[in-house]
């Protein structure tokens, strides 16, 4: 075989070669980029305490990623996701559950993540933790579970210490605010020490989902730090219907009326409803002295809008405010009204158009490559 040739094979297959690594290189690159973080240490945890986390996976691409599959190199970590389809702009969560009640000591695995669509990647992410079988928390966390706004619930969680007969919590840790915690001490000897917590969520609390933790410290020299999670989900306590209220295209002088119904698990009335844009009115069943009577689970407000004779063609956003018994803070409801002045536009206007509740997304061309989106 000539020498030109054997040399002209070599750098084609070196060439290749390198071009699947690069590619290699790159598939890799974009996988991993979806995970903002990709470890975690759960840090020192009590025998059968909670200890969960959520790595979260965002897709910014155009093509959807498709997880083929999940695994745990210790048992000490059972994984789970919550969707193995993820489109675009859309986010997943890979939920790394570490196994307290079965296992003891400093424990650590690797979760690996399989993607195969839209090209195939593994992603490697770290947990660790340490679990500690001198302290026991029953229950292993504190769960509020479903909680209306406005109402105020309390659990508690025994701690049970095994070893010194002067150990001692001496702080109590929390970031959220609407959290507030109260420490106990119910018995003490040569061995053991108990406690008794008591968590409140206030009734002010922020709507959506609780993820959160109370920090023990206790007065060791090391691993002072006892992690409790605390979760739970707080729910608007009243659902306004519609959530957005379009008025109409409208005619200077022209008059609509609209209906805005609410609804609740529970009795409720309402005690005010108002709006900086005097162009509204509004009719509801008006709380007197027999108000318990007119307590009841729906309530609807009847709203009139008088678009200005003088105005020219604009269109308004207003913010409605509905006060009611139940709620500490009023609810708030957008509106959106157009006013024409052009006799044409008036009544090209006659049908009503939805309002656009997000952007539209830009269509990129399906030619795409999603490697095209990293600067080379």
């Amino acid at each position: 075989m000539p020498q030109h040739f054997t040399r002209l094979l070599f750098v084609l297959a070196a060439t290749i070669i390198l071009a699947m690594s690069v590619s290699a290189l790159y598939a890799q690159k974009w996988a991993d980029d979806m995970f903002k973080v990709k470890d975690h240490n759960f840090g020192n945890v009590s025998r059968n305490a909670k200890a969960e986390y959520e790595f979260e996976i965002y897709n910014p691409y155009i093509e959807d990623i498709h997880i083929r599959s999940i695994t745990a190199s210790c048992s000490c970590t059972t994984v789970s996701v919550d969707k193995t389809t993820i489109k675009t702009y859309e986010t997943g969560k890979v939920k790394a559950h570490f196994n307290t009640d079965r296992f003891v000591g400093a424990r650590s695995a690797t979760l690996t993540v399989i993607i195969d669509k839209p090209f195939y990647a593994a992603v490697q992410l770290q947990v660790k933790g340490n679990i500690r079988t001198d302290i026991i928390f029953q229950p292993g966390e504190i769960n509020f579970g479903s909680v209306t706004l406005g109402k105020t619930v309390e659990k508690q969680v025994d701690i049970t210490y095994q070893g010194r007969s002067n150990w001692q919590v001496t702080e109590l840790k929390s970031t959220n605010q609407d959290i507030s915690a109260e420490l106990t001490e119910i018995s003490r000897n040569y061995s053991q020490v108990k406690y008794r917590l008591k968590v409140k969520l206030a009734p002010s609390s922020t709507v959506g989902y609780i993820n959160d933790r109370i920090i023990l410290v206790s007065n060791e020299v090391s691993n002072r730090e006892i992690p409790l999670m605390v979760q739970g989900v707080v729910k608007q306590g009243i659902t306004v219907n519609p959530t957005r209220l379009f008025i109409g295209n409208l005619t200077p002088g022209q008059e609509v009326t609209k209906k805005i119904v609410l609804l609740a698990d529970y009795p409720f009335v309402i005690k005010d409803v108002t709006c900086h844009n005097d162009q509204y009115s509004f009719d509801f069943q008006r709380v007197t002295r027999s108000a318990s009577a007119q307590s009841q689970n729906i309530q609807i407000i009847t709203v009139s809008y008088t678009a200005s004779q003088s105005v020219s063609e604009q269109q308004f956003n207003d913010t409605i405010q509905i006060t009611t018994d139940a709620q500490l803070s009023p609810l708030e409801l957008q509106t959106y009204v157009k006013v024409f002045t052009d006799d044409d536009e008036s009544q090209d206007a006659q049908a009503e158009v939805a309002v656009p509740d997000e952007p539209t997304k830009i269509n990129l061309s399906e030619e795409a490559n999603i490697l095209s989106r990293f600067d080379m």
